[in-house]
């Protein structure tokens, strides 16, 4: 469609299961009747209105839920670092190494302290 550009976004590290892509509008007019009216909205003579006075302010209004769900994924991946030590400080404690006797006495988790 002409004034409608879109692209891939790239490899994302970690979310490659989401697909996510870049769109651009250029010189491209929508209905009001059919703009998105959450934070803002055009009247008929083609001013802008919003109860939400700095650009920026409107930004965070809209990426607000991108947000927590950022925060979500950190505490899952937070969650799964500590599983992983967990795993693995019990394996170390369990697991046996060769000792100085020449057996396997010694626990990985205490090989150099001996």
């Amino acid at each position: 469609m002409p004034g409608v550009m879109s692209r891939d976004m790239g490899v994302k590290i970690g979310v490659n299961g989401v697909d996510n892509a870049i769109v651009r509008f250029t010189n491209v007019r929508i209905p009001r009747n059919n703009m998105l009216t959450k934070y803002c909205e055009v009247d008929a003579a083609g001013t802008f209105h919003s109860k939400i006075a700095k650009p920026s302010g409107r930004f965070f209004a809209v990426t607000e839920r991108l947000l927590s769900g950022r925060i979500c994924i950190a505490g899952i991946c937070l969650g799964a670092s500590r599983g992983s030590l967990y795993i693995a400080i019990k394996y170390a404690q369990q697991r046996l190494s060769i000792g100085p006797e020449g057996l396997s006495t010694v626990p990985i988790l205490n090989y150099q302290l001996q």
